[in-house]
């Protein structure tokens, strides 16, 4: 497997419905959204507050690439107590500390995927903090030939059948963008979410009832930046199998190619969700996980004339509508970099979905691309973007990333850092 260095260069362009691969600014631009501290919590609700923890490769400091592979237990266990001892507060009656542990994807067996789960619960108690996990739901399955050697579960780049070659990231390199409505992409979906993940965390999970310790259960994210993107070979678009499976083809055109495909996408979200409940957990700790170029974010972009946001907002790299984060079972999730407009279109679409409660399931107060401080906010600032507005969960991005490779990634820095340290212990004693 190919380690991940590739990746911590690129968190400096992570999350590319940040600044667009289409044209970008200069990068000055400061956040839309208000600046506001954070209030006192309300409500019987929880709020967690989560870090990323990576599973992929042997070591999380160093994130994977190209396939995912088990992380050691132990590796996994000392950066979650580096977390637990660095920071000095595991939660009061509204509050408790997480890490989220992820992503478990198709390149993990069953097997590896089940001891995943048990290393998070395991080490969540030894620690007294709480545990989620990070579903990776399409884009690592290259040690799954028994799929990708299947024609018919590989997306194409147009309706003459052209197969995808890789999908089109700034972070990885994954294979080609699975078929997302392919009979065996959906049965093998199912079982996994239903069988595999879903039960056996729920089994967990009722181990912690009968210890009272429920509370250590802080959910589960199904999927990561759910999008249809674009191949890294046409440089164009994907989808167009999906759309085959659906009756459309050259003589047949959807009259809404990008909102037929949002539709494909939010079906296969509806999927893992549905599978997860199927397994026993509850709807209210099963997030998705959906990343948008926010459209204030695009007016400040430079694009040619006539370009539209609704062209660039589904079509540009791991970006998908915020409307398909939005579910029968589960609650929303997005990333939330700190770029112009993302908090104030969350909370707009929100409220047109009867204002549920939801989650930053990644993101930190950074801008990528940017240096640190770029945000214009405090670490306050940013979570209070969040969790003064319903969120119930926030999971950062960034602890211990870089290791002894890079100990200045601004990702580590910024979440880190001595102010943020101090925030996060106010919040915690809540």
């Amino acid at each position: 497997m190919k380690i991940g260095l590739g990746f911590l260069a690129a968190l400096l362009v992570f999350a590319v419905y940040a600044c667009g691969t289409t044209s970008r600014t200069d990068a000055k631009s400061q956040p839309h959204d208000t600046i506001e501290p954070l209030k006192p919590l309300t409500g019987d609700e929880i709020r967690y507050l989560a870090f990323q923890v990576f599973e992929g490769a042997p070591n999380p400091e160093i994130p994977f690439d190209n396939a995912l592979a088990y992380t050691p237990k132990a590796a996994i266990a000392k950066m979650v107590h580096d977390i637990v001892t660095t920071i000095g507060e595991t939660g009061g009656p509204k509050t408790r500390l997480a890490f989220m542990l992820g992503p478990i994807g198709f390149d993990h067996t069953d097997a590896q995927a089940r001891q995943i789960i048990d290393d998070g619960f395991a080490i969540a108690l030894a620690e007294n903090i709480a545990v989620g996990f990070h579903l990776d739901d399409a884009m690592f399955w290259s040690k799954r030939s028994d799929l990708i050697a299947n024609p018919q579960n590989v997306e194409w780049t147009d309706f003459d059948g052209t197969p995808a070659t890789g999908l089109k990231l700034d972070w990885a390199h994954t294979p080609p963008r699975m078929v997302f409505n392919a009979p065996e992409i959906h049965a093998e979906v199912t079982r996994r979410a239903r069988d595999v993940i879903g039960s056996h965390i729920a089994a967990h999970v009722e181990n912690l009832r009968s210890l009272g310790k429920v509370d250590l259960f802080a959910g589960v994210i199904a999927g990561w930046e759910t999008h249809m993107g674009q191949d890294t070979g046409a440089d164009d678009r994907v989808g167009f199998h999906a759309l085959a499976n659906r009756g459309f083809g050259p003589g047949k055109p959807p009259a809404d190619v990008i909102g037929e495909i949002a539709s494909i996408v939010n079906e296969f979200i509806n999927l893992w969700t549905d599978g997860l409940a199927a397994g026993g957990l509850d709807g209210a700790h099963i997030y998705t996980h959906v990343a948008f170029l926010p459209r204030a974010r695009f007016n400040e972009m430079h694009t040619p004339p006539g370009l539209t946001y609704e062209t660039v907002l589904d079509v540009a790299p791991s970006s998908q509508r915020p409307a398909t984060a939005f579910t029968t079972i589960g609650r929303p999730g997005f990333s939330t970099y700190p770029v112009a407009g993302v908090f104030d279109q969350i909370q707009r679409e929100l409220e047109r979905h009867n204002t549920p409660w939801w989650a930053s399931v990644e993101g930190t107060n950074i801008i990528p691309g940017n240096p640190p401080g770029s945000s214009g906010m405090t670490m306050e600032n940013y979570l209070a973007k969040s969790f003064n507005n319903g969120a119930a969960l926030v999971t950062l991005f960034g602890w211990g990333i870089g290791g002894d490779f890079m100990p200045d990634n601004p990702f580590r820095t910024t979440t880190q850092g001595a102010k943020a340290l101090a925030t996060y212990r106010a919040f915690l004693k809540q």
